[in-house]
């Protein structure tokens, strides 16, 4: 929008506030003439539509009086979907928010429905619910309020049903039990670790402030309410609609760019977390910018003026606790605070990571980015770093007084931080090391070592990035980086292991470690580190094709293919270079299996024979003997995903075999019994498939013995639950083409109790997690349907097309989600 359009509307604007509200139709019809679209502008933001809604807080539009108090819309009691309204928690612009419960009978949750108010229901405004809907669903971080459901009410409203969040906006919270600033900076942090994981994703907040972001009483932070962010990648069209759209924001908090209707950016954001930062620090806001002030108002009740050190507003304000840490903000917390509350954006910190790496900086007394690097100020922070080394500096001191050069102390200075430092990354390298290496490798196959491997890893990557600024774009540092951040992902999300469920965050670490692979490759191009690089390529890829994103998947599986190539082909390549180059082949013809077969058979039939290779090699090799079960059960999965399951049969039971050996070789191997039960489970869910159910039983009852073993003994590992529950889908598919569904039942509903004690399935679970639900209500409505319970039968096939519907468009199930709605809708046809 042209600035100068925006102030005519906003002029316009003003100019029917001081009209009853009952005269300000005619006025503005008067006023705009035949002008459609400045007329709907004036309106629109005489509509005021902020949704910029903590839990709590009483909404911005009327504390400015751009709109009357209303009564709460009556709710209590009444039921959306499973839930049923408790209580009023509040109301914005835009839409009210309730406390409501699931209650269905199958399990008690507390949550929080967000409705549009009464009178709001345009279509401009549905759609910005609909929008922020999606937003949430494709966030998934353990600081950002989570969407668990959504749906419309009786008259076509969207809701959405959030996590229950109890408790205190950030700076009350802070005020309260009067925290440490360490303590406050660490929040910050991790509301800076929230906001950047927004970013990744292509969004911006646009409205933080206190009272969107909540501290419950265990410490835990969550960021509220996406009503007015804004998709960073929004087709032009789209974007311009964002941009020309008014939006009742916080002005106090709003960056200067904000306030003048220009559009939106993540700096827009760093920009509210200087503010926030401020207040925390200073217990005051840098401008006090009084609600009711919009646009020019706002802007000019902050001018071009900066406003005060944080050190200087903390001294001069009127609460105690403050002035009495005043001293404490001199110096790098005043830089920092400022840096974020740059009015420029170019000169803001270029990210939320950006700002939280410069607070740990300070933390740990390490030179600030925010500051400008002088000498005697890196000599200072490392002394303050160094207090033991006081007595040898202030001996310098005296040297350079008796006439030592100035240039002389500073390399000296410099040569004794560099050694000191790698003095230290040797020591930290060393404890890493044996805890990335020896102590993990140790651990990965024990049963129960879930949370071991996780609480290693997290302790290695907190050593070692606490050192991150001191490698000197050292390729050894960024080799560990890369090795840490490969092993997390491990164990959040590598669905082929014992993981913790989190599908979407293990992505995010197998890419930090491809980008760190990328560097020291390029720099570095050995076998050992392009062997490393292939290894990142090939976990990423695996898990986005879980995930149902083919084409990225299928295009990095092809950069892999061709890496592994020219892995084989280096100078002294041996058989460890030439399985990880078949494990790449063998990538991108399962990721094809589902797009083009006859490519994808191609590939893994190329694999194959590389892998045959090597086996006959070394036939008593434990990992020779564990890749070629994994090369026939990728040839039985191609197979089955094209429905021709004889083909699939002659492959998976070789799997089995080959895996069978694994297991009575090593009997307390977690992997060893994971993979077993995983190739029985394949070889009884086919000849389920060819109608032989009683050919599948034996092997699915000892899947089940497996996994439920597993389960028992590694609770946390969120993969177990989940082959816990697909084992029970496929036995109570067996005893139902044996034509027994009371024994089907008792499978089924155990499967049920698991997939609903478990989190929702998100969008970016693996497809079988997506699946799942779904297929488990079809069973049990099927079982109810043979059984003659037409209503049980009616209610769980009704349940499972909500479920699968929208998986028939999937590019790895879909196919198999489009034959189960087909038959749930031929089997509710009947039940009714």
């Amino acid at each position: 929008m042209q600035l100068e359009r925006w102030h005519q509307i906003k002029d316009l604007f003003s100019a029917a506030l001081e009209h009853p509200t009952a005269d300000r139709a005619a006025f503005l019809d008067r006023t705009c003439g035949n002008d459609i679209e400045l007329l709907a502008q004036v309106h629109s933001l005489l509509d005021a539509h902020e949704s910029s809604l903590g839990f709590i807080e009483r909404p911005a539009i009327e504390r400015a009086g751009l709109a009357p108090p209303f009564e709460p819309w009556d709710w209590q009691g009444r039921r959306l979907g499973n839930y049923r309204i408790v209580s009023e928690l509040g109301r914005g612009g835009m839409s009210h928010v309730y406390k409501a419960v699931r209650d269905d009978d199958q399990y008690y949750k507390e949550v929080a429905i967000k409705l549009l108010r009464p009178g709001l229901d345009t279509q401009g405004l549905l759609q910005r619910l609909r929008d922020e809907r999606q937003m949430l669903a494709e966030l998934s971080h353990p600081n950002i309020a989570q969407l668990l459901d959504g749906g419309v009410t009786e008259t076509g409203a969207p809701y959405l049903v959030m996590e229950y969040v109890e408790g205190q906006p950030i700076d009350e919270y802070c005020e309260e039990r009067g925290l440490s600033i360490p303590a406050r900076l660490d929040l910050m942090r991790t509301l800076c670790g929230a906001v950047h994981y927004v970013h990744q994703h292509l969004m911006v907040h646009g409205d933080l402030k206190g009272g969107n972001i909540l501290v419950t009483q265990g410490g835990v932070l969550k960021l509220l309410d996406f009503g007015i962010a804004k998709l960073l990648n929004a087709s032009s069209e789209a974007s311009q609609a964002l941009n020309n759209q008014f939006v009742a924001l916080t002005p106090a908090y709003a960056s200067p760019e904000q306030i003048r209707g220009e559009p939106i950016t993540t700096a827009s954001d760093v920009y509210s977390l200087g503010v926030l930062l401020y207040k925390l620090l200073a217990g005051t806001l840098p401008f006090e910018v009084p609600a009711e002030l919009f646009g020019r108002d706002a802007a000019a009740a902050s001018g071009d003026r900066q406003p005060r050190l944080p050190s200087i507003a903390a001294e001069q304000g009127k609460i105690a606790s403050y002035r009495r840490i005043a001293r404490q903000l001199r110096g790098d917390l005043d830089v920092i605070a400022m840096k974020a509350l740059a009015r420029e954006p170019e000169d803001r910190y270029g990210s939320a990571e950006h700002l939280a790496e410069d607070m740990h900086r300070y933390q740990r007394g390490f030179p600030v980015h925010a500051h400008p690097p002088r000498a005697l100020y890196r000599t200072r922070k490392l002394v303050m770093r160094h207090k033991a080394a006081t007595v040898a500096s202030g001996l310098f001191a005296v040297a350079i007084v008796s006439g030592i050069v100035a240039t002389a102390w500073q390399a000296h200075v410099a040569s004794n931080e560099r050694a000191r430092a790698e003095r230290h990354l040797a020591e930290i390298r060393k404890l890493t090391n044996t805890y990335l290496r020896d102590v993990y490798d140790a651990a990965v196959n024990l049963p129960g070592a879930t949370e071991v491997r996780k609480l290693l890893v997290e302790n290695s990557l907190k050593h070692i990035a606490a050192l991150e600024s001191e490698s000197q774009d050292s390729l050894e540092f960024k080799r560990e980086l890369a090795q840490a951040y490969q092993r997390f992902g491990d164990v959040q999300g590598d669905y082929l292991g014992a993981n913790l469920g989190d599908t979407e965050g293990a992505v995010q670490s197998y890419r930090r470690a491809l980008r760190l692979r990328e560097q020291v490759a390029q720099q570095s191009p050995t076998l050992a580190d392009v062997s490393e690089l292939l290894r990142s390529y090939v976990s990423v890829s695996e898990l986005l094709a879980a995930q149902s994103k083919l084409d990225e998947a299928i295009e990095l599986a092809e950069d892999a293919d061709d890496i592994g190539q020219k892995l084989a082909a280096m100078p002294g390549a041996t058989a460890p270079e030439h399985r990880m180059a078949a494990a790449a082949r063998m990538l991108l013809g399962t990721n094809l299996s589902t797009v083009d077969l006859p490519r994808a058979l191609e590939a893994l039939q190329s694999a194959r024979a590389t892998f045959e290779r090597l086996f006959a090699e070394q036939p008593k090799n434990p990992g020779a003997r564990r890749d070629m079960a994994l090369i026939h059960s990728r040839l039985g999965f191609a197979y089955a995903r094209a429905w021709q399951y004889e083909q699939a049969l002659e492959h998976y039971l070789p799997a089995s075999d080959y895996a069978e050996r694994l297991v009575a070789e090593f009997p307390a191997d977690a992997a060893a019994l994971r993979g077993g039960a995983f190739a029985l489970n394949n070889i009884g869910e086919v000849y389920n498939a060819l109608g032989q159910p009683d050919q599948a039983l034996s092997r699915l009852q000892l899947a089940l013995e497996r996994v439920e073993h597993l389960l028992r003994i590694d609770p946390v590992n969120e993969q177990a639950s989940v082959a816990v529950a697909y084992v029970l889908n496929q036995l109570g598919d067996s005893y139902l083409l044996k034509g027994e569904p009371a024994t089907a039942l008792t499978h089924l509903n155990r499967a049920l109790r698991l997939v609903t004690e478990a989190p929702p399935p998100k969008p970016t679970d693996i497809a079988e997690v997506r699946m799942l639900p779904g297929m488990t209500n079809f069973r049990l409505g099927k079982a109810h349907a043979l059984l003659k319970h037409q209503r049980e039968a009616a209610t769980f096939l009704a349940a499972s097309l909500t479920r699968l519907e929208p998986l028939t468009a999937d590019p790895v199930v879909g196919k198999d989600a489009q034959r189960l709605t087909e038959e749930a809708r031929q089997l509710l046809q009947s039940a009714s």
